[in-house]
């Protein structure tokens, strides 16, 4: 984990000396340096008919980062950034199991079902870049727009569960297979279990107010993966997405 921070903060820092370097001397500051943080609002999706991913809902995370943009034009900006982004899902109420984990003689592929709390915990690294477009200036505050791609990273990922239910052999729950209540109260690192890496695209927009010597603001994005979350597709194939609601300040170089 800490390696990919360190890999993650260099390339913020090579793109921030780049630039400063090719264009020094050149007049105003065209490159800033920020901070953010907020909360996410992720959800997994597309987990379709399969028993094992679908039904999944949003959940609340932490997400926060540095930000850099450098100045095309009096419009046109380029912005990179590296957040940590805890997303996932969670499902309650009557879901599947994997039959094998109560019975391992049952064929692959039987589901069993029980009423119970399911979270799942996945934590990355991003680094998004994005073209940024001012869509309204004043004297003293700006409105952006942003797009672009993303590239994630996986630093863990859990599965908590809790709660008490009967082993049904049905979703419905007419069909109970077990004479009394099975806890369900876990915590699984499903991290063998989950991609490494993610692709998505990412976008918003950004409010920002001059405030002393650089600009607070609030930052509202969506993103969505198009990679799928899960490495065995007999688990699902399900896509990260979130919504992200953040604040920061940032300095001009």
């Amino acid at each position: 984990m800490n390696k990919l921070i360190l890999t993650s903060l260099i390339v913020v820092g090579m793109h921030a000396m780049i630039f400063a370097q090719s264009h020094s001397g050149k007049g105003g500051s065209k490159l800033s340096l920020g901070v953010f943080g907020g909360l996410n609002i992720p959800q997994l999706s597309g987990g379709g008919d399969n028993e094992m991913s679908r039904d999944y809902t949003s959940r609340l995370g932490a997400a926060f980062g540095v930000t850099s943009s450098y100045n095309l034009g009096p419009a046109l900006a380029i912005q990179a950034d590296v957040l940590y982004s805890s997303e996932g899902g969670q499902r309650n109420g009557m879901q599947a199991i994997d039959g094998a984990t109560i019975n391992p003689d049952v064929p692959a592929g039987t589901y069993f079902y029980a009423d119970f709390n399911n979270e799942s915990i996945l934590n990355y690294i991003e680094i998004p870049l994005m073209v940024k477009y001012s869509i309204l200036e004043r004297k003293s505050s700006k409105i952006y727009a942003n797009l672009g791609p993303y590239f994630g990273f996986l630093l863990n990922a859990t599965q908590k569960t809790g709660g008490s239910s009967l082993i049904y052999a049905d979703r419905s729950g007419t069909m109970p297979l077990s004479p009394q209540a099975q806890p369900f109260d876990a915590s699984t690192d499903i991290k063998n279990d989950i991609n490494a890496f993610n692709f998505g695209v990412t976008g918003g927009v950004v409010f920002a107010q001059k405030l002393g010597n650089g600009d607070i603001f609030l930052d509202l994005r969506a993103a969505y993966g198009l990679t799928t979350v899960q490495k065995d597709s007999k688990n699902g194939k399900s896509h990260n997405g979130y919504l992200l609601t953040a604040f920061g300040y940032s300095i001009p170089l």
